[in-house]
């Protein structure tokens, strides 16, 4: 039995092996009996061995996140198909479409709702983004922030302004200049994450076109 709803057809998705290195990004244009078949519009695919063991991240603005873990079974540059699938538990949604990047913005924290701090009273501060996945993202910053505190970063994604709402995680400051924060997004939109996911998808296959470059 296919362990994923049909609704995730046409669905990105991610192909890394079982070291969690990407393979190629595409979408899920079939489902095959028990198996799923991948194909990517945009560029050429990989051809893998045959019972290569690899992991499936997807993503559906609906229905969420889905890992799934299986065997190509078929592997052409236009197409992959891959068998044996089963769900893997346990698997953190901060490493879904994760992607280095280097993006410069402004931020400002957002008080408690029982705060009686006046909105004119809003410091912005310079962020620059150095990760970003689906889940969250890890910033640069000057600011001194706290665990659990939240603030708003406002990012351009295909020209279009977006505030993302966030939540400070963890705390990693490797020098005296700049704090080091991993975080996570907290009550975004639909259309916030159709935007990102597009973004991100976009950028993976960029990479990965130029990572092919350099090998020939």
């Amino acid at each position: 039995m296919l362990p994923i709803s049909d609704e995730y057809l046409q669905s990105p998705c991610e192909i890394k092996d079982l070291n969690n290195e990407l393979l190629t990004t595409a979408t899920i244009n079939k489902f095959v009996n028990d198996d799923i078949q991948i194909a990517n519009e945009y560029d050429i695919l990989p051809i893998l061995h045959c019972n290569m063991p690899v992991k499936i991240n997807i993503y559906n603005s609906s229905l969420g996140f889905k890992v799934l873990i299986g065997k190509v079974f078929l592997s052409t540059s236009d197409m992959m198909q891959i068998s044996d699938l089963q769900n893997l538990a346990e698997f953190e949604r901060r490493d879904f479409f994760r992607l280095k990047v280097k993006i410069k913005s402004q931020g400002h924290t957002i008080e408690p709702e029982d705060s009686n701090s006046d909105e004119e009273e809003i410091q912005f501060f310079e962020i620059t983004v150095t990760d970003i996945s689906l889940g969250g993202l890890f910033i640069l910053t000057r600011e001194r922030l706290e665990i659990g505190q939240q603030f708003a970063i406002c990012l351009k994604l295909y020209e279009i302004d977006i505030v993302f709402r966030c939540r400070v995680q963890r705390i990693q400051n490797d020098d005296d200049t700049y704090n080091g924060y991993g975080c996570s997004f907290v009550d975004n939109s639909t259309r916030q994450f159709d935007l990102l996911c597009k973004f991100i998808f976009e950028k993976q296959r960029e990479q990965i076109k130029i990572l092919r470059e350099t090998q020939y």
